[in-house]
């Protein structure tokens, strides 16, 4: 059976624009305003729907990264610390590496990462100073992927500084599917 979620996105944009709104009272401005971010959103939705697995894909990669730069770092912290990392980036590998994986299971177990990567930030507050300096030198230089990807998503918006320096959207979640492969 044929996904109609593009085609029936398309029609509520259309219901929306030609029938709600000639029925929106023009003097409520923020009648007005809600229906036309309403229309917006799901025309956005509409451009991302077949994306959004392949994001979440990269965005757990991504962070699969910054979590492994940090494995050396989060046994020197504790014992205890390192080996939460440890199993939440073999976790995330096998979850990641899983071509049948929902986007639902990818989304969670990047939650659950990202959960332990923030419990090693936070640990890492009482470590020596080099440590610290490891450990955020490595998480910062991580994220930056993360914010390319956040930036070529939400694109259309219009909110981008530079939209020129943006990655392209499909340049970045070709390496998604490179990633899996």
């Amino acid at each position: 059976m044929m996904d109609h979620s593009e085609n029936t996105l398309r029609a509520a944009i259309k219901s929306l624009r030609d029938t709600v709104a000639p029925a929106v009272d023009p003097h409520d401005p923020q009648a007005v305003e809600q229906l036309r971010l309403t229309i917006d959103f799901l025309e956005f939705l509409r451009t991302r729907v077949y994306d959004i697995h392949a994001r979440q894909r990269y965005e757990l990669g991504r962070q699969m990264d910054i979590a492994q730069a940090l494995l050396d770092d989060a046994a020197l912290l504790s014992p205890d610390v390192g080996d939460r990392l440890t199993h939440a980036v073999t976790e995330a590998r096998s979850v990641h590496a899983d071509a049948d994986a929902h986007t639902q299971d990818l989304r969670a177990t990047s939650q659950k990462l990202w959960a332990v990567v923030r419990g090693v930030v936070r640990t890492a507050r009482q470590a020596p100073e080099e440590v610290r300096e490891r450990i955020s030198t490595r998480v910062i230089g991580g994220i930056e992927p993360l914010v390319e990807m956040e930036s070529a998503w939400y694109l259309p918006f219009g909110l981008e500084p530079d939209p020129g320096s943006v990655p392209q959207l499909a340049d970045l979640l070709d390496r998604a599917s490179s990633d899996a492969g």
